[in-house]
């Protein structure tokens, strides 16, 4: 992870993926190969590769990762212009993580860059019972 690190912050974008690549698939560690996969679904972001970004998403993750995955696939929707689909993604990371952390928060920036009014569906809802 530290030597991906290292070519991403010089530039050399298509050298991090190896490394990456070595631990998505052959650690033992479940959650470095789910660090590893969202890292390079970043690289393949930057390289706009957002199909085979979208591709390692869809691979197995602890469901500890799961509201980080759907994130990043709105993201990946997102640069795709399928506003839909991003909405989609964004509000199943809302749900799934966390409220207490900023991360969330971000989220929820992104669902309301997109149109989406979290906090006035939830007012909506407490006043409809729905």
């Amino acid at each position: 992870l530290l030597v991906a690190r290292q070519y991403v912050e010089s530039g050399k974008l298509d050298a991090a993926k190896a490394p990456l690549t070595w631990i998505a698939e052959k650690s033992s560690d479940a959650g470095y190969q789910a660090i590893a996969r969202l890292r390079l679904s970043a690289i393949l972001m930057e390289l706009k590769d957002y199909d085979a970004a979208l591709t390692l998403l869809n691979g197995p993750f602890p469901a500890s990762f799961d509201g980080l995955v759907a994130d990043r696939k709105g993201d990946i929707m997102t640069l795709k212009a399928d506003k839909a689909q991003a909405i989609v993604e964004y509000e199943k990371a809302y749900r799934l993580l966390d409220p207490r952390t900023e991360y969330r928060r971000l989220v929820e920036v992104k669902l309301n860059a997109l149109g989406v009014d979290l906090q006035g569906r939830d007012q909506l809802a407490l006043a409809t019972g729905k």
